[in-house]
């Protein structure tokens, strides 16, 4: 790979390593991982701190192409100038702002910091995401275990490591060439990245993404000498297990399509020495077992892909011990989970929901000019009639709930599986709050039902807030506003004979104006988001949205302080 020359102040994409810094507040020091663009524009993507708590190689926890391109630290008050090598940069939080250092030809220098939108960094990269799976079998010995990571690591970096494109006859060689053949658009190796994939985003707020699949060309590989067969009748052990792996790079979409192979063959490798670090764990841990499976997070916190891999036959709880340390390596919060199963970039097989995830995105900002807090991370839209279940006028709490249950999924708090109206009932006839002839009926419930069975099936607790007439909730903008901004979870209100999902609240907390944005579970159609933004089944609504001859229940659940 060619190599660019950096230029002006460095970027960081949005605020969120801004935000990680601000947030810490006992001194700490550690390396800025980034890249240089084409156009010589540093970009820092990660923060990496020091630590003693993983057993191996921090970078693998990032994607290629990031390296090391400058230093941060966390201190009070005065500090030192930093030693800095040639072109690289040092930022650092003395507890009331940030100080950014340069290391130019004339020596150290403060310089400033830019900040991308998610829209411009996403502009700059496309996610490339290589599907593998490799069988990785050895002695259980660490030497062998070394030798075969090695031997595939090889093969890697050979001309034998060839990349089909998902849904193409594109084929890429890890080799000069770089390509064995082409179709499409794509005429030349020179070509760019943004051209061969030009229109593969569907949303600019989101990551473009490739798919490929990694393909092992044997028949590429030369011999000199006939094949030798040794049979050994030594006793052994053998360590054997399936890799399934996925590597994700950050392609940059000015790069050459030629050179895709080599970024893409980095990336399993860098997979691979993970592999290599689990399988000699299994070694002396034996409650460590099972099919190794890639988990790539990309969490709304993170700003960046994480790159992390886990035995599948091991519990969570297991883990935690691990994700603790990759939690203090990476500089993120200790109270919500970001690299749990649940996070994993690819949803699991058979997971996925049919429900329309974040159904606001792209609409229009209410009218009120105030405080707008939405629910951060992803949520899935759940409504009458889904999944062919006629739960038409007396399921609408039901599905808010689901609603509920989907957000603390697609955040990694739970694997459970969203529950069914019948699930629903079981668990409150369980806890003695319905009789048994509540099952298989068509009775309503409320918010106290709602919390009740988000606690007993999920263990979470929720607040609840009572208004005696809808009339009432037009003042009760503040308690949404912090509920929005400290726990972030979706809210279950439910009135009279309705129940309705709560989202988001713009409040002026100086006129008392508020504007609530609803999610309205009483929409019976199929997943068309046009239909459910235009109509208003998702959209912002005035105080006079709410009957004030009705009282209303609101359900707010409170998000565990867990990793």
């Amino acid at each position: 790979m060619k190599e660019h020359t950096p230029g002006g102040p460095p970027s960081l994409p949005s605020q969120v390593q801004v935000q990680r810094l601000q947030n810490q507040h006992d001194p700490t020091e550690g390396e800025v991982f980034g890249l240089t663009t084409n156009e010589g524009q540093v970009i820092a993507v990660a923060l990496v701190a020091k630590s003693e708590a993983l057993k191996h190689d921090l970078s693998l926890l990032l994607p290629v192409p990031l390296t090391c391109i400058g230093r941060f630290q966390v201190c009070k008050g005065n500090h030192a100038e930093p030693t800095l090598e040639e072109g690289q940069f040092a930022i650092i939080w003395d507890q009331q702002e940030l100080h950014i250092y340069m290391q130019e030809e004339q020596g150290v220098s403060t310089g400033e910091y830019i900040i991308l939108s998610q829209e411009e960094f996403n502009e700059i990269f496309i996610l490339a995401k290589v599907h593998f799976s490799l069988d990785l079998s050895s002695k259980n010995t660490p030497s062998s275990i070394r030798n075969v990571i090695q031997s595939l690591t090889e093969q890697l970096e050979s001309p034998s490591a060839c990349f089909r494109l998902q849904n193409s006859n594109l084929l890429l060689q890890n080799s000069e060439e770089g390509i064995l053949s082409l179709g499409g658009s794509v005429t030349d190796g020179t070509e760019t990245v943004g051209s061969a994939f030009k229109g593969s985003g569907k949303k600019k707020t989101s990551h473009q993404v490739a798919a490929y699949q990694l393909m092992l060309n044997r028949s590429s590989v030369e011999l000199t000498d006939a094949p030798v067969i040794r049979i050994d009748n030594r006793n052994a052990t053998v360590l054997s297990t399936i890799f399934n792996g996925e590597a994700i790079v950050y392609l940059e979409k000015s790069t050459q399509v030629c050179y895709v192979a080599e970024l893409l063959a980095q990336g399993v490798t860098q997979q691979l020495q993970l592999a290599e670090f689990w399988m000699k764990e299994q070694l002396s841990d034996k409650k460590l077992h099972g099919t190794l499976t890639s988990l790539n997070s990309l969490h709304y916190i993170s700003g960046h892909v994480v790159n992390v891999i886990y035995p599948d036959d091991v519990d969570e709880r297991y883990l935690e011990t691990y994700r603790k340390a990759v939690h203090k390596a990476l500089v993120f919060p200790f109270d919500r989970p970001m690299m749990r199963r649940a996070n994993r970039l690819t949803p699991a097989p058979g997971s996925k929901s049919a429900a329309l995830t974040n159904t606001h995105v792209g609409l229009k900002p209410s009218t009120v000019d105030g405080d707008v807090r939405i629910v951060p991370g992803t949520y899935g839209y759940h409504h009458y009639m889904q999944n062919r279940f006629d739960d038409n006028k007396w399921g609408c709490a039901y599905r808010s709930l689901q609603t509920l249950v989907s957000w603390f999924r697609y955040q990694g708090y739970t694997e459970k599986p969203i529950p069914t109206h019948a699930d629903i009932q079981k668990c409150l006839v369980d806890i003695s709050d319905k009789p048994s002839s509540f099952l298989g009926s068509r009775q309503w419930i409320g918010s106290t039902e709602v919390g009740y069975v988000l606690d007993s099936m999920f263990n979470i607790s929720s607040k609840f807030i009572f208004v005696s007439s809808g009339a009432e909730l037009a003042n009760k903008g503040r308690d949404l506003s912090i509920h929005f901004e400290t726990q972030g979870t979706p809210i279950m209100i439910g009135g009279g004979v309705l129940a309705h999902t709560i989202i988001g609240v713009d409040w002026n907390a100086q006129s008392g104006d508020i504007s609530f944005l609803i999610l309205d579970p009483h929409y019976t159609g199929s997943e068309d988001l046009s239909t459910i933004q235009n109509k208003g089944w998702c959209g912002w609504k005035g105080p006079d949205f709410w009957d004030p001859a009705a009282y209303y229940n609101l359900c707010l659940p409170q998000r565990p302080s867990c990793i």
